[in-house]
């Protein structure tokens, strides 16, 4: 039951972050790793009788459930993010790609992933970087939680999906082959950053009419919460 309703839908979700993340999709890719890592999480503490019920966790609360998870197993903390030393990176992009620690990835994945970046609110900033990391935490949180290999699920998807997962992702992929530097025409992912209509209404060059457009947002859609306890100071 806890592998059918988590983790699978877990391996799917990490599947589909993979794929938005290689065609540039980064908006989307924040949200997919941000599913697939609640799930996970949620499995992992499921295996160990930690209720995850919403009286426990309310929202998608990563931060939350990953803290809990390493007040049960301190050794989550050392999952690996950085590279893994198969992935060769030309040194022009190297310096640019951020090696984050698990905590680092962790908040940044909750924090750009938020269901209300669903809606395109803040906009992301993306680096290779997440992706490796994410591809080192979902390999060494799996092996925690103790299921069957992810090839379960993927081999119910289509092949050309499973290729695409499987490409510069050596902690995954079955064959272990010499893999070129990066970026190269297979694989030639970017940084990349984006800002959203709401970030030039907030933020400190916002047009005089500012909190009049915020004001009518506010009655017509849900904001983000910052943006409405500023709305209720001013």
């Amino acid at each position: 039951m806890i592998c059918d309703s988590f983790v699978k839908p877990a391996d799917e979700d990490y599947v589909t972050a993979r794929f938005l993340a290689q065609k540039g999709m980064y908006r989307a890719f924040f949200w997919a790793a941000s599913q697939a890592l609640e799930k996970y999480l949620k499995a992992f503490l499921l295996m160990r009788g930690v209720s995850v019920n919403q009286d426990h966790f309310k929202g998608h609360p990563i931060s939350a459930l990953y803290d809990e998870a390493c007040s049960v197993d301190a050794d989550l903390s050392t999952i690996e993010t950085k590279f893994h030393s198969a992935i060769k990176i030309h040194p022009n992009l190297s310096r640019s790609i951020d090696e984050l620690t698990v905590d680092e990835f962790i908040k940044n994945i909750e924090s750009q992933g938020s269901p209300y970046n669903r809606y395109n609110s803040s906009g992301v900033k993306f680096n290779p970087g997440y992706l490796f990391s994410l591809d080192g935490f979902v390999f060494g949180l799996r092996q925690k939680i103790g299921v069957p290999p992810i090839q379960e699920t993927l081999r119910k998807m289509d092949q050309g999906l499973v290729e695409l997962f499987n490409l510069y992702n050596p902690w995954f992929a079955p064959l272990r082959l010499d893999l070129a530097e990066i970026p190269n025409e297979d694989f030639h992912m970017k940084i990349a950053g984006s800002v959203t209509t709401l970030d030039l209404l907030t933020g400190a060059h916002a047009p005089h009419d500012a909190m009049y457009v915020l004001h009518w947002l506010n009655k017509k859609m849900k904001l983000p919460g910052k943006v409405r306890q500023r709305l209720k100071g001013g």
